[in-house]
């Protein structure tokens, strides 16, 4: 993700309808492909895997804190273009809840 989201992924028109797009599947197919959508989906679930103990906490939450600051928006186009937009919502929870339970981590430590 951190090497291939960015604006306008698909290059699409500005302002293009996505259902009015032609060639849409195609594009997302050349653009995003399979890897990328996965990994656009499923990287909060799998985040919930790394433990609040683990050494690479500070890394891991640095690593959050560039993607909210550099690929927020370039996530949630690749959500929408692939039909998963509700999966964001979903995994902001996933990322509250770890954080949370990073911080009782480093408090009782």
């Amino acid at each position: 993700m951190e090497n291939r989201l960015r604006k306008n992924i698909c290059g699409l028109d500005d302002y293009a309808v996505l259902n009015e797009v032609k060639d849409l599947s195609a594009q997302k197919k050349t653009h995003i492909g399979e890897a990328l959508e996965y990994a656009c989906k499923y990287w909060a679930k799998h985040l919930l895997s790394v433990p609040s103990n683990s050494p690479h906490i500070e890394e891991v939450q640095n690593a959050i804190d560039r993607f909210f600051t550099v690929h927020f928006l370039h996530w949630i186009e690749v959500l929408t273009l692939t039909e998963n937009l509700g999966v964001g919502v979903h995994a902001m929870n996933d990322i509250e809840r770890w954080y949370d339970l990073v911080s009782v981590a480093q408090v009782s430590h």
